[in-house]
């Protein structure tokens, strides 16, 4: 029985949202992704480093512990907005994968960078 239950906790991990992905989602030209446009990170060249770039604040986030603050990933408000901890990108990260690719063009689940 244990080892059941084992084995059905290691399928659960890794289902949800992670930095790569939710940048992918962001930034990627693929099925399911949006092709968010950024000033400065045009063509599929821009895209990547774009990916890069916000794998890597997401990934740096996620070893900070820390509330969620006055963070609200569900706003598209125009200040300069950034993740800080883990509460933070993981709010953000599920912000990115539950939105569609219109409203996230339209700004919501700041940052993009």
């Amino acid at each position: 029985m244990l080892v059941l239950v084992l084995a059905i906790l290691g399928t659960l991990v890794g289902c949800g949202p992670n930095c790569r992905s939710s940048c992918e989602r962001l930034y990627g030209s693929g099925e399911d992704e949006c092709n968010i446009n950024v000033p400065d990170f045009e063509g599929e060249e821009g895209a990547n480093r774009l990916v890069i770039e916000c794998q890597q604040v997401c990934d740096g986030a996620m070893t900070e512990a820390g509330t969620m603050g006055s963070y609200d990933p569900n706003s598209n408000a125009d200040e300069d907005v950034s993740i800080a901890n883990e509460k933070q990108a993981a709010s953000w990260m599920d912000c990115v994968d539950g939105t569609s690719c219109d409203n996230l063009g339209k700004g919501y689940c700041q940052p993009h960078y």
